[in-house]
């Protein structure tokens, strides 16, 4: 799928890096600004989403109202996964944003997480 541009907030699909090493697709929300693709083409940052909860001090459960859009099963933001990505990557785009009040919430739940260990 050719994607010139993503948007911050926006929910993506890409091929994400997992601890254990396997890159398998999943549900991501973009989390840097647009801007950023002006300075380097196609270049953006993700923090993955996922339906299991395997720590759940370091995850969010998406709530339905959080989005334009609902996800067709309970997933959870993991506040300690965030990826770099290129448009190129972009498997899908799900017409799905995330409501700026609530993204703010989870910004400062990854870097409470990544930045200052609050967990």
């Amino acid at each position: 799928m050719a994607v010139a541009q993503v948007h911050q907030r926006e929910i993506v699909e890409v091929p994400f890096s997992l601890p254990d090493g396997d890159i398998l697709p999943h549900p991501a929300l973009v989390i840097s600004c647009d801007d950023l693709q002006n300075v380097e083409p196609g270049l953006f940052y993700a923090v993955l989403i996922s339906t299991k909860n395997h720590h759940p001090e370091l995850t969010i459960p998406i709530q339905s109202e959080w989005l334009s859009s609902p996800l067709s099963q309970q997933s959870y933001f993991v506040t300690h996964i965030v990826g770099q990505f290129n448009c190129d990557d972009v498997i899908n785009r799900h017409n799905c944003f995330m409501r700026q009040p609530y993204f703010d919430q989870v910004i400062d739940k990854i870097i409470g997480t990544i930045i200052d260990g609050d967990f």
